[in-house]
């Protein structure tokens, strides 16, 4: 079965995961949001699901999941996600970045609409 525009998909070994994590517990450490959810460290940004996600382009939730899985919108296809425990997630800067490219583009009035409506 395919995945399509959800790729790539992290493997994260949970054991050494969980390991990690109560090494730097027990150091005293905070593990960051994201590497508690077993996904990448990130150097000045932070992970966002899908409701944050629609929260930054300014549409539905569902909206979200319906660019993904049909490589909308067409003009510009919604950044891939990263996968984990069955949720999408997106470094914030990446999502911010497809915001302003996409409603900045030609024929912005009507993009910005379309984004509103859908």
């Amino acid at each position: 079965m395919a995945w399509g525009p959800t790729d790539p998909v992290e493997t994260v070994n949970l054991k050494e995961h969980l390991a990690a994590i109560r090494e730097a517990l027990d150091a005293g450490r905070r593990p960051e949001a994201g590497g508690l959810l077993g996904l990448p460290a990130l150097e000045d940004d932070v992970w966002v699901d899908t409701a944050g996600a629609a929260a930054v382009v300014g549409v539905p939730p569902k909206t979200i999941t319906c660019w993904l899985s049909r490589g909308r919108p067409a003009s510009m296809p919604f950044p891939a996600a990263h996968r984990y425990m069955y949720r999408l997630y997106w470094p914030l800067s990446q999502i911010e970045a497809w915001a302003r490219f996409y409603s900045g583009s030609d024929n912005s009035g009507r993009r910005a609409a379309a984004l509103k409506t859908k």
